[in-house]
């Protein structure tokens, strides 16, 4: 069974028949491709070619061995030349296959137009190639866009020669400040070869400096062995090893150890019989959970029967006894092509493979797959350019996404020979901006849809994190979000009822506000009072609200000292009469009748109240900007108004916000806006509009013949010289 994509094709040495005939070069050719050994069977070809250039047939095989070898311009060369001198159709193949390199080395015009030429030329010779070429030529349109608008905010980086080599580096995985991975750049030890064989083992590296290879804790001495996926709790590995079973094929077993407290290996397990079978291979494993999100799990690759077409991921449950279920088949993932290399990541319950049955930009690309609301997954690609025209696979990435690693045979990777430009993986890194998320939940009455001041929580439904807001002045509710999580959100306020939303923040990869709105119902009536200075119809603050039955004269509920506005709500059965008294110190009171018969929503009552006489005002205090109202002077008087002082200071108020709430965060920084607001809101301007209505006061007090003796105090702060503070006051 042909199993290329676990570790994909890698170089062997070839010993040239320098003294055959052109019939032995075909006929080795031809054996080589049989045990799929491609780059021998290139290199056969093209030595039987030399006999004679003309042979299509020997041109178009050389181009199927470079295929199969990744070596893509080359192949693209000899399915050229095909494809120009093939008058009488022998080769209708051609077409698609010189579409398909094409396309791989991101030519996606030109392989548009082929694929569409095979279609037009060849439709219904072969069900699948149409469907497929159909598919791809679609794909080519749409990657053109993609390709042309990269996300910027990514930055890849190939590693250096220290990890990567000419042979394949794969599956690299961060932990620990250690990168592992596998390489196949080996020689195998076990007897002598024809062509020389390679095997893989797995690697613990420093990023970017040379590593140790594995052999004491988990590679095989003369067999392959890859992959590395460690547990959340870091209590167990899962790897692979694989037998030879063709030159470029091999079946592979899954294998566990299990950690110690002291950081060393336990035995070797592998995995029952259930799971590893000599018929298929299992490889790739990622330790997870279900899409379910509730039983611990091995996600793997295999090409078993009862999948969806030729490789397809797969999990097995750990039972509470130690035991693997039966493999069970991630349908809405996989494809009708191969599907690989899946990574579940624990944060966010997101699960990252690479496929080639998707819409893509050539090759295997890396997709994400996500929950529903039903628990089955959702696949999107990732952007460019994590992926790329060429295969891109074993994409891993850290718990807060902004570091991720990830193989690939794109332009830039090393090759063994460089005259054919294929052949073998490198390990790439990608840093990415941080997704930072934000939520602003709005709650709102449902009947009259004005903003609500109340309780909301919001719940992580994965950790179970809660936190809470409570305003009643504050409409606003901020929280701080992760992406990928699935959130519930809740508003309470009294004599409403609760209302809760959920929703979540997977497929959300850009930093972000969120906004959600929430609607209470309620079956009262609020009743809003508003109390106003009367003559001037300026806000009265600081009033004192009653409400009682009209019928009875019972006291329902008080209100007082609202400091930020001269709005007191309250909530009323319908159908009833209420009395409402508004009071203050230094003014008459004001009272009026109410009839809620047949209301609903909020009703508006105004109340208006009549100053008594000059000391409603007193005191008045007033405040000014630092080293005012004249900057580094000792002088003892000044010309200027407080006016001419008060509109430079006041207009200074989100200046003062900014600065005083740079280092603060979320609710501090918040409350910290709320503070300053009310200071300049309430203090500054409340003090100078006091100040003004003293004085109209006062001018009408003096014009009755009234004497006024005022008294004045002034405070500086302490932070100059006693001689300037005093002077200033």
């Amino acid at each position: 069974m042909k199993k290329t994509i676990i570790f994909f094709t890698f170089l062997l040495s070839c010993n040239f028949l320098s003294a055959q005939s052109m019939k032995a070069f075909i006929a080795a050719a031809e054996n080589a491709m049989i045990s799929e050994d491609y780059y021998s069977a290139l290199v056969y070809y093209n030595n039987a070619l030399e006999f004679d250039e003309s042979r299509l047939d020997l041109k178009y095989n050389t181009a199927e061995a470079a295929r199969l070898f990744n070596a893509y311009a080359l192949a693209e060369e000899k399915y050229q030349t095909v494809v120009s001198n093939d008058s009488d159709m022998n080769y209708p193949m051609a077409t698609y296959w010189l579409a398909d390199v094409k396309q791989k080395q991101g030519k996606y015009v030109e392989a548009k137009e082929l694929f569409d030429f095979y279609i037009s030329e060849n439709s219904g010779d072969d069900e699948y190639f149409t469907a497929k070429a159909e598919k791809e030529s679609k794909a080519c349109g749409w990657a053109i866009d993609l390709l042309g608008n990269p996300d910027e905010s990514i930055v890849i980086t190939h590693l250096d020669e220290n990890i990567n080599t000419p042979y394949s580096e794969f599956g690299a995985r961060k932990k620990d400040d250690h990168l592992y991975f596998s390489s196949l750049k080996f020689e195998k030890p076990d007897g002598p070869y024809d062509p020389d064989r390679y095997v893989s083992k797995i690697i613990k590296a420093k990023e970017f400096e040379l590593g140790e290879v594995m052999d004491e804790e988990l590679n095989h001495p003369t067999l392959h062995t890859a992959h590395n996926a460690f547990t959340a709790d870091n209590s167990r590995v899962y790897y692979t090893i694989c037998h030879f079973i063709t030159a470029n094929d091999i079946r592979c077993d899954l294998f566990f150890k299990d950690i110690m407290d002291d950081g060393t290996f336990g035995e070797e397990v592998k995995l029952p019989e259930n799971i590893n079978s000599k018929a298929f291979t299992c490889t790739q494993p990622t330790a997870g959970m279900s899409p379910m999100g509730d039983d611990e799990v091995v996600y793997f690759v295999s090409d078993r029967p009862g999948g969806e077409g030729k490789n397809d991921i797969w999990y097995t449950k750990l039972m509470a006894d130690g035991k693997f279920s039966d493999p069970i088949n991630v349908e809405s993932i996989n494809t009708a092509e191969d599907d690989i290399s899946p990574y579940y990541h624990h944060e966010t319950g997101l699960l990252y493979f690479s496929s080639e049955g998707y819409q893509g930009l050539g090759g295997f690309d890396i997709y994400v797959a996500e929950k529903d609301v039903d628990n089955e997954y959702t696949v999107d690609m990732l952007s460019v350019p994590l992926n790329s025209s060429f295969h891109d696979i074993y994409y891993t990435v850290n718990d807060d996404l902004t570091e991720a690693y990830f193989s690939s045979n794109r332009s830039g990777s090393f090759y063994i020979e460089a005259s054919k430009e294929a052949c073998c993986f490198d390990i790439y890194k990608a840093d990415m901006e941080e997704v930072v998320l934000s939520l602003t939940a709005l709650t709102f009455n449902s009947q009259s849809e004005e903003l609500l001041g109340t309780t909301v929580r919001l719940i992580d439904l994965k950790t179970g994190e809660e936190q809470i807001i409570t305003s009643e002045d504050l409409n606003s509710h901020f929280f701080d979000l992760k992406t990928g999580r699935d959130y519930e959100l809740i508003s309470e306020k009294a004599n409403y009822t609760s209302d809760t939303i959920q929703f979540n923040t997977r497929g959300i990869y850009k930093s972000q506000e969120i906004i959600k709105k929430i609607y209470l119902e309620t079956d009262f009536v609020e009743l809003e009072v508003l109390t106003f200075e009367k003559g001037s119809n300026a806000d009265l603050i600081g009033a004192t609200v009653q409400l009682f039955n009209a019928e009875n004269n019972e006291l329902i509920d008080v209100l007082t000292n609202n400091r930020l506005s001269n709005r007191f709500a309250f909530f009323i059965e319908a159908n009833k009469k209420y009395k409402i008294v508004a009071t203050k110190d230094g003014y008459t009171r004001d009272t009026g009748v109410m009839d809620a018969n047949g209301k609903s929503g909020k009703i508006v009552d105004k109340r208006y109240l009549v100053k008594e006489d000059l000391k409603i005002y007193l005191p008045v205090v007033l405040y000014y900007d630092n080293d005012r109202p004249n900057r580094r002077s000792i002088s003892k008087t000044t010309k200027k108004t407080y006016s001419d002082t008060y509109f430079p200071y006041i207009s200074r108020k989100e200046e003062f916000k900014t600065k005083y709430g740079k280092p603060l965060r979320g609710e501090t920084r918040v409350l910290a806006d709320q503070n300053l607001e009310y200071f300049f809101e309430d203090d500054v301007k409340g003090g100078f509009n006091k100040l003004n209505q003293f004085f109209t006061s006062l001018e009408k007090e003096l014009m009755k013949g009234e004497s006024v003796e005022i008294s004045i105090k002034g405070f500086a702060s302490p932070l100059a010289p006693s001689e300037y503070n005093d002077n200033l006051t």
